[in-house]
């Protein structure tokens, strides 16, 4: 003989008091989990961005080297004209001289 199930109002209560706390527990997992989530997130973009600032510092360095490295290879080749050619030099420095002293003069 199959056993009617008794609904009484008190036991659907205790039952939806039951699901309630359940609800509440996995709600509460479930905001632990996006919050753990979230801080790992936050966690790698941090560390993404202190490692990309790390290489520009690095490729800025590299560049600032470069750039030291070619005006020297310049100023070395500068002196090795004047020491060539000092009479040269000494016209063009004159030159130079002239033509700012006229743009620059008054009228």
């Amino acid at each position: 003989m199959a056993q009617a199930k008794s609904n009484s109002p008190q036991n659907d209560i205790e039952q939806l008091s039951e699901q309630i706390s359940t609800l509440r527990a996995d709600i509460a997992t479930i905001s632990e989990t996006l919050y753990d989530l979230g801080r790992s997130s936050g966690d790698a973009a941090i560390d993404g961005a202190r490692r990309k600032a790390v290489d520009l510092r690095e490729e800025g360095e590299r560049q600032l080297r470069a750039a030291r490295h070619h005006a020297e290879e310049m100023g070395q080749q500068a002196t090795d004209a004047v020491r060539a050619q000092p009479a040269a030099a000494v016209g063009i420095a004159v030159g130079v001289g002239f033509l700012l002293g006229f743009m620059t003069g008054r009228k």
